[in-house]
């Protein structure tokens, strides 16, 4: 900060100091866009919360969402700035990853929950019928309705999501969303996913890694590094990408489909290298497939 910056974060402060909200906030936003500073983030959400600016308060709370969980009155801001702006699903997600005051935190989102089951039921019927019908329209539309159905509280998440798990016209990769997001809201119910095999499987969520806490994802991007080496970075990256790619298509079933991962490997970096390779293995076959649907992903977007 140069001096005259100095100047209005010490007069902004001091107005936070005497909660003179309203003055505080319109010093802090002009602020907060002239310097990258969190103290200056954390106070801007602070100030905009108490003067009831919640979409505002939202729009930096996304970028400085990490330092308002050093201090339990700002955490309580922070979930009830998604709780007002009706995004019970982050607020779960964020609340899932912390050590510390969950139950506390809950609170406040099962309250915004009840609240806009009573008082919004028509707006939730009409988001949770857009979340349904997910699967009638293009992959950017599909991941564009999947972000606002986190505005549905988690009962209708669960439910709206166990249909689309099933509907065969929901993308593979919104599928792999939707579990991976279920496996980090803890959820224990279990949800059956039609996957790419036209085959069913029932998973429980909460017994699910993330995608990238998977030993087998890990292991994959190890033995990339490692026979890539320093000779051929180009080659290295477009594996890395694409082997990301598939495993993100295979989830939850990436470790029962990568039954060899050296294999799995040596066949990607093959096909990278403009190899040919015989399709007379289970991991030749199944890179194939995934290269049709990535290949028609990269040409759609």
């Amino acid at each position: 900060m140069n001096e005259a910056q100095q100047d209005k974060y010490l007069q902004a402060k001091k107005l936070v100091d005497e909660e003179q909200w309203q003055d505080a906030s319109e010093i802090l936003e002009g602020l907060v866009t002239e310097v990258d500073d969190s103290e200056v983030g954390r106070l801007t959400i602070i100030a905009l919360y108490h003067t009831q600016q919640f979409t505002r308060a939202c729009t930096y709370l996304f970028e400085y969402l990490e330092v308002m969980f050093d201090d339990f009155t700002d955490a309580q801001i922070a979930i009830s700035i998604l709780v007002q702006n009706e995004l019970f699903i982050l607020a779960r997600q964020v609340i899932s990853s912390l050590s510390q005051w969950q139950d506390e935190l809950l609170s406040l989102v099962v309250a915004g929950e009840e609240k806009s089951r009573q008082e919004y039921q028509e707006t939730l019927q009409a988001r949770l019928r857009d979340f349904y019908h997910l699967g009638d329209y293009s992959l950017t539309e599909q991941q564009s309705r999947l972000q606002a159905g986190f505005k549905l509280p988690l009962n209708e998440f669960i439910t709206g999501s166990k249909f689309l798990l099933r509907d065969p016209y929901t993308h593979p990769l919104v599928k792999s969303s939707l579990v991976e997001l279920l496996c980090k809201l803890q959820v224990n119910d279990p949800v059956t996913i039609y996957w790419l095999d036209k085959t069913e499987y029932t998973v429980i969520p909460a017994d699910l890694l993330p995608l990238n806490g998977l030993p087998i994802v890990a292991e994959g991007k190890r033995l990339i590094s490692i026979k890539c080496g320093n000779q051929n970075p180009q080659t290295e990256r477009l594996a890395n990408q694409e082997f990301q790619l598939q495993a993100m298509f295979l989830y939850p079933r990436v470790e029962q489909t990568i039954v060899d991962i050296d294999e799995w490997i040596n066949i990607l970096i093959g096909r990278i290298e403009g190899k040919t390779i015989e399709e007379k293995s289970d991991a030749a076959k199944w890179q194939s497939r995934l290269g049709e649907q990535i290949d028609e992903l990269m040409e759609k977007h």
